[in-house]
């Protein structure tokens, strides 16, 4: 939960340098190339998704050869995709603002963001899959660990860029981006010391036969294929949310952007106790033990539950202290404040969805995800245009409520088939 929480600081950073020291323009301008850079970032999460599930199922088989080969199959995988993105941004940005419509100063804002950013994309999928192997293996405190230098690199970084240089979007971009290597580099470094404190590296683990087995290496694409279409339906819900927020114009664009701050902060920390049921769900499943499945399905509910409650309090009665600190511009403050209650409910809306996402994840029920996915999106999408019309600019608010409470509906669907699944397993 802490490794997690700790990753949506290099945004909130981000944000205070932008919101204080830049201007409202600005803010609206990262909000926009947030959700443009969260394409990347988020659609390629299956780096870190099914590295995490297929991990722990080899951790509970005890196959430690696999828990090696799946993190080195994942990393290079990673940092070759960020790179091509990085190649080829220029196409890509121009593809992304013909769908994601703002006026002209809030796109060059939002390019001169993201431009910054993508120095450090190949690192940062790098290290999603270090994230998603570190879980796996039910090690989160070394994800923790990675997530406190990135964190400190970015706070230091942010203030000089932007204060002293006067870099501007710019310079909260390339901060983030630095911010990001460090943090892949103490995750390789990390990686490496928890390899050797498991008894090294084994024999064979990287032979070309290992990595390259047409059994392992079909298991993992199927998984990332279907994680894949999945993440890109979720991303599509989030771009379509930015996208409508956008259409309000700069003042709400720049609270939305505001109040994602704690949207995200609030997902990551419950999407802990996700990353803890990936982790021992998939072990239980790899060990074929039906009663330490239920237990961790049980346990990291009941924790979800209770956090998502005090989550939502917290954000309801300390919003109106925090938004002023993020944010000097008095419209954008009233925008924020103005929507602070839907906010206040996402993570009382999202709590099943995160958990629901853990147990799929961790069982590798991936195709179950990607239907799931795509049935959830094409609801909230169809809810917006039903509300947004009838209740204006809260609608998309309550459609986004909408969107949290069908992932985990259209998921819940498909659980008895794992839960079938593990009577078929304890009878083997």
């Amino acid at each position: 939960m802490l490794a997690n929480g700790a990753a949506p600081i290099v945004g909130l950073v981000d944000t205070l340098m932008v919101g204080r020291f830049v201007g409202t323009q600005a803010l609206a301008g990262i909000g926009l190339g947030a959700v443009v850079y969260s394409i990347a970032y988020w659609g390629f999460g299956f780096l870190r998704m099914s590295t995490a599930g297929l991990a722990a199922q080899s951790d509970g088989a005890g196959a430690e050869h696999e828990v090696q080969a799946h993190i080195m199959r994942a990393i290079p995988l990673g940092v070759l995709i960020g790179l091509l993105i990085f190649i080829f941004q220029v196409p890509l940005l121009a593809g992304a603002f013909t769908v994601f419509t703002a006026s002209a100063e809030i796109e060059n804002s939002a390019r001169d963001y993201i431009g910054a950013r993508l120095w450090g994309l190949p690192a940062t999928l790098g290290t999603i899959a270090l994230m998603g192997w570190f879980v796996g293996i039910s090690r989160a405190g070394l994800a923790l660990g990675l997530q406190i230098v990135l964190n400190i690199v970015n706070i230091i970084l942010s203030p000089i860029f932007v204060i002293v240089l006067g870099g501007g979007l710019i310079g909260v971009g390339l901060a983030s981006a630095a911010a990001e290597w460090a943090g892949f580099a103490t995750g390789m470094f990390l990686m490496i010391r928890e390899v050797k404190r498991r008894g090294g590296w084994r024999p064979g683990a990287f032979t070309r036969k290992v990595l390259l087995a047409r059994d392992a290496l079909s298991k993992l694409g199927v998984a990332n294929g279907n994680i894949f279409i999945r993440t890109m339906a979720l991303t599509l819900g989030f771009s379509f949310f930015g996208n409508a927020a956008a259409s309000e114009g700069e003042t709400f664009l720049a609270g939305y952007h505001v109040l994602m701050q704690f949207i995200t902060m609030s997902a990551l920390v419950l999407d802990g106790f996700a990353h803890t049921a990936e982790a021992v769900t998939g072990a239980a499943y790899g060990a074929k033990d039906r009663k330490r499945f239920d237990r961790a399905v049980r346990l990291t509910s009941e924790f979800s539950v209770g956090f998502a409650l005090l989550i939502s309090g917290c954000i309801y009665f300390g919003g109106p202290l925090l938004i002023p600190v993020l944010t000097t511009d008095p419209a954008v403050i009233e925008s924020a404040l103005t929507y602070l209650p839907y906010c206040a409910l996402v993570p009382i809306a999202g709590f099943a969805a995160f958990q629901m996402d853990g147990i799929f994840i961790g069982t590798t029920r991936t195709a179950a995800m990607r239907n799931a996915g795509i049935a959830a999106v094409i609801i909230y999408i169809g809810a917006h245009y039903m509300i947004y019309p009838i209740i204006g600019a809260a609608g998309i608010w309550v459609a986004f409520l909408v969107y949290y409470v069908m992932r985990a509906a259209t998921l819940a669907v498909a659980y008895p088939a794992i839960r079938k699944a593990m009577e078929v397993v304890d009878a083997d």
